[in-house]
């Protein structure tokens, strides 16, 4: 019996670690701190959407991370990995397609409107901060 409460209390760790996340900036705050964004990175991912291959995870480890996705059909972007976030990071998606293309979010760590549809132009950009526990829409521009 003590064994199985071993374990159990084992693995509730290792969930409670894997989901670690920083809910302060990447940046220091404080007062003879360098908050000058030297320690600032950006990440670029460049992603393929292909029929059938319609969804992915990202693992944000930059201050700004840049998702450019050419979309051939409805495109899901499955729950984040929040282990290398910090509070105030950012996520921007670029979409381009066809009009009538959707971009979904899948999981509980986004926070957003719901689908982005793609209008005429074939254009979406979505910004989303963290905010040390979710990824919240900031600003969403459809076209």
């Amino acid at each position: 019996m003590k064994k199985v409460f071993s374990i159990l209390a084992l693995l509730v760790c290792l969930t409670t670690i894997s989901n670690a996340q920083s809910t302060g900036p990447r940046f220091d705050t404080t007062r003879a701190g360098d908050n000058t964004g030297r320690v600032l990175t950006y990440r670029w991912y460049t992603m393929t959407d292909a029929t059938g291959a319609d969804s992915l995870s990202i693992t944000p480890r930059a201050w700004l991370t840049t998702l450019p996705i050419a979309l051939v059909d409805s495109f899901t972007l499955k729950q984040p990995s929040i282990v290398s976030s910090y509070a105030g990071d950012n996520i921007k998606i670029i979409a381009t397609g066809a009009s009538g293309t959707k971009i979904k979010f899948y999981g509980s760590y986004w926070k957003t409107t719901g689908t982005a549809t793609l209008s005429t132009n074939g254009r979406a950009v979505i910004d989303l901060v963290f905010d040390g526990a979710y990824w919240v829409e900031a600003n969403r521009t459809v076209q």
